[in-house]
């Protein structure tokens, strides 16, 4: 894995400070929360297809917690066989750790209540933030990370798969708006915090070497 760039660390503090705004801005209820939600809202959930909307919902579930555990203990596993630990590290600390752990303790600290539309999926807990999206961030983005250092020869490659698992992780925090489980702003909360976390990781562990 290479060095972080500037541009990523620019980025990440800018995804960091991201988050803090829109943290306060639910905390305090503030009126362009709910104005920025309803114009997500209004562009997103639309009467589609019912085969459209199936494949919507499979999407959205494919980020429930039991379907994440099982591919990242696989990665893990595939990580450790192939002798890349701190990579497995990484993978498994961003998605226990602080998708799991960290999702869990800012929402019982927030408390926001989930929207009141009608729901395509079942939904429990709190709202803010989502945890599909800050999880879809540190899952794929991960990969994303051990991919450009795995294929660091492979530039093609690289950004076909940077390209393939970015657009997964924005399909993921879509889908929680259009089933009706998450306003825009949790999905904006998870992705931001995900993406801060992730480059944290990856510059902890990459402190003393490059490669994971």
């Amino acid at each position: 894995m290479t060095t972080i760039s500037k541009t990523r660390w620019r980025f990440t503090w800018a995804a960091g400070i991201l988050f803090l705004i829109d943290l306060f801005g639910v905390a305090l209820q503030q009126p362009w929360i709910k104005a920025f939600d309803q114009l997500i809202i209004g562009w997103v959930r639309h009467p589609l297809p019912h085969g459209l909307m199936q494949s919507i919902i499979w999407v959205t579930k494919s980020g429930n917690p039991k379907p994440v555990t099982w591919v990242t203990l696989l990665l893990v596993a595939v990580l450790v066989i192939a002798r890349h630990y701190r990579g497995a590290l990484f993978l498994a600390f961003n998605v226990l750790i602080w998708a799991g752990v960290g999702n869990t303790v800012i929402k019982n600290i927030i408390q926001r209540p989930r929207p009141t539309v009608n729901r395509l999926v079942a939904a429990s807990s709190y709202s803010f933030p989502s945890g599909h999206s800050i999880t879809a961030m540190l899952l794929w983005g991960s990969l994303i990370v051990l991919l450009g250092w795995s294929l660091r020869q492979h530039h093609n490659w690289r950004w076909a798969g940077t390209l393939v698992l970015s657009l997964w992780i924005v399909c993921i925090g879509l889908s929680r708006v259009y089933v009706g489980v998450h306003y825009p702003s949790d999905v904006v909360a998870g992705w931001s915090l995900g993406f801060f976390l992730l480059t944290v990781s990856q510059w902890f562990l990459t402190r003393y070497g490059d490669a994971l």
